[in-house]
């Protein structure tokens, strides 16, 4: 992937949900909560993006991670890496949840990222998750060579995290298997 034309995540409107859900009931309405969104290791753009395939929740990883806040020790992303490795993945996205409206990056998120490589996308959701979020609620937050920031509030979301129906997912990637048929 060409740093310089970073592609938005892609997920589908029922992943998208269910993660919302579990990180809200993770999380109980008191602490933050987070998750890692993962992609086929060598996987090729789907619809325009990277499609989210998978999401390992950080106290899965960690189990004393949600402390109030976010605390991932050694011991979760060394699991993190044993798992992607196993399953053919990579991290392409983290989103994590905000006791309030405010879903900019804390000093703490921009200063210390969850993955500090080019193009990975830092996703934060308000109110710990709870009631009807959209992807336009979220902050999104893309990580910048030389450890700057992108950032998009509101529709400028869609820069970072495109909501795809299923249907269409599934048919971007019949499209691109014929394709790729097609040239062996």
């Amino acid at each position: 992937m060409n740093d310089a034309t970073p592609l938005p995540l892609i997920m589908s409107p029922r992943r998208f949900r269910q993660m919302l859900k579990e990180l809200h009931r993770r999380g109980q309405n008191r602490r933050e909560s987070g998750a890692f969104l993962l992609g086929r290791r060598n996987a090729k753009p789907v619809a325009g993006g990277r499609e989210v395939t998978k999401i390992y929740y950080y106290d899965d990883l960690d189990p004393e991670s949600l402390t109030g806040g976010i605390t991932m020790h050694a011991s979760g992303l060394s699991l993190l890496n044993q798992r992607c490795r196993a399953d053919q993945l990579r991290v392409i996205g983290d989103i994590h949840t905000h006791p309030s409206t405010h879903v900019r990056q804390s000093a703490i998120d921009s200063n210390h990222p969850m993955i500090a490589l080019p193009n990975h996308v830092a996703l934060i959701a308000p109110n710990y998750a709870s009631g009807k979020i959209s992807p336009t609620d979220l902050g999104a937050h893309q990580f910048l060579r030389g450890g700057q920031w992108d950032i998009a509030y509101g529709n400028d979301t869609t820069r970072m995290l495109r909501i795809r129906p299923a249907a269409i997912l599934l048919l971007a990637r019949l499209h691109r298997a014929l394709l790729e048929r097609g040239t062996r």
